[in-house]
């Protein structure tokens, strides 16, 4: 099967695929219930844990995994939960360290992901720790406590993906940006991962800690940034950021986005309903440039020809050799299409 076809007139978005059972989750966006289906589309379960009940988490979410071979797992505010498919509580456990408000990343970075370990089935999340602290100094930058890997049966909590000695957020001397890893789970225990602003594409072991490779952006394709000084009140300026990184089966796919300057879109922003304007228009076709970049886990395969727009949903990696990617229509229907869109030789 190459698309699936789920009727169903309210927005929803596609939270997870388990490429052993071909199950998938969704979210409603509209009522806030999670639609576990199988692989032709059958719902086999649907639940709200944001109606208060038994069942409840609160009013909102930061991601959503499967979780073991028949559960769920959320990183909810301000507790981490596991679920049945059914939507029952199994368990919930403390966020790792405090935080502050809530914070959502642009490109739909993934928050939380579970994966196989010797040990059984553990979680790597993504924590962003803003509770008391200047974000525009070294120390915040390094990031150091941002990605927790956590195994909810003995309790044990440690932090991974620390960056390396010689990443140019440690070595630059000036605030980049926050700095927080894109990751995606290729298989196991092993992550690829890029951070918004850096030189390479790692390949990291979850379980073990540790790097396995490196593999430098091409360097058109490297991220381009006017940096600031520690402390400064002025806001750095991003010109292309390594967005989003994607699993395509044994591949990775890192998602390279130019972006519109800071004075550009500081101009737009005096224009009455600037969203609607012709000059947004034109700047964003001026700018705006989205690149595709092929890696395997040793090397840099090439540039993949597609174009996207950032507005609507964006792919959604798998284990398997394709991604799933919304199909959008320019009138109003009564059912939504997903397809599996593989990535073949010219």
């Amino acid at each position: 099967m190459d698309s699936l076809v789920i009727n169903r007139l309210s927005m929803v978005e596609l939270l997870d695929y388990q490429s052993t059972t071909g199950e998938l989750l969704f979210a409603d966006v509209q009522s806030g219930d999670y639609l576990v289906m199988d692989k032709d589309g059958k719902v086999l379960s649907s639940f709200n844990p944001h109606i208060e009940g038994p069942n409840y988490m609160g009013n909102s979410s930061y991601g959503w995994s499967f979780y073991g071979k028949d559960e769920l797992v959320a990183f909810g505010r301000p507790y981490f939960y596991r679920f049945s498919k059914a939507g029952k509580i199994m368990g919930r456990y403390e966020v790792p360290i405090e935080t502050g408000g809530g914070v959502y990343l642009d490109f739909s970075q993934e928050r939380i992901r579970a994966f196989e370990t010797q040990r059984g089935t553990e979680v790597l999340a993504l924590v962003l720790e803003v509770s008391g602290k200047e974000g525009n100094n070294q120390n915040y930058q390094d990031s150091t406590d941002a990605v927790f890997r956590m195994n909810f049966e003995t309790g044990e909590t440690t932090t991974v993906m620390h960056k390396a000695p010689d990443n140019v957020y440690r070595t630059a001397g000036e605030y980049i940006d926050w700095g927080y890893p894109s990751f995606t789970l290729l298989s196991g225990s092993t992550f690829a991962f890029s951070h918004r602003s850096d030189n390479y594409l790692y390949i990291f072991d979850a379980e073990k800690n540790e790097y396995l490779n490196k593999m430098e952006i091409p360097d058109e394709f490297l991220p381009k940034y006017k940096a600031v000084a520690f402390g400064s009140k002025d806001d750095p300026e991003l010109l292309r950021v390594n967005a989003k990184v994607f699993t395509i089966g044994d591949k990775i796919l890192l998602l390279s986005v130019a972006r519109i300057p800071n004075a550009v879109m500081e101009e737009l922003q005096r224009i009455p309903n600037f969203y609607e304007s012709q000059e947004l228009d034109a700047a964003v076709k001026k700018y705006i440039k989205t690149d595709f970049l092929l890696f395997d886990q040793q090397q840099f395969l090439g540039k993949v020809e597609w174009d996207i727009n950032l507005n609507e949903a964006l792919p959604k990696g798998t284990e398997n050799d394709f991604l799933w990617l919304k199909r959008t229509y320019k009138d109003e229907r009564d059912y939504q299409t997903f397809l599996k869109v593989k990535i073949v030789k010219e």
